[in-house]
């Protein structure tokens, strides 16, 4: 009676600040789940009570991807092929 307990009164959810939450982003959430102790529902409800509507982890890859590609295209420069356009020559009127 009461609710929130679970089995032998394990609580569902933790009390996890932002600040800690937020040293898991790079992580999937089912695996922030497991080593937060809680489950994956739970974890939701509180990334919602924090205002985080989706879990970051995916979005992350993406930009180090991005990132590792622009880098890529960076160390690359000194190739033949320059991925920069040409410069436009002017004509004075």
């Amino acid at each position: 009676p009461g609710g929130g307990g679970g089995l032998g009164g394990m609580p569902t959810t933790k009390d996890v600040s932002l600040e800690e939450l937020s040293k898991y982003f790079h992580l999937p959430e089912k695996a922030v789940a497991s080593q937060l102790g809680i489950c994956l529902t739970s974890l939701k409800k509180l990334c919602r009570s924090y205002g985080i509507t989706r879990w970051p982890f995916r979005k992350l890859k993406s930009i180090q991807r991005t990132m590792a590609k622009v880098g890529e295209t960076a160390d690359g420069n000194n190739s033949s092929t320059s991925s920069s356009p040409a410069p436009i020559p002017t004509q004075p009127p």
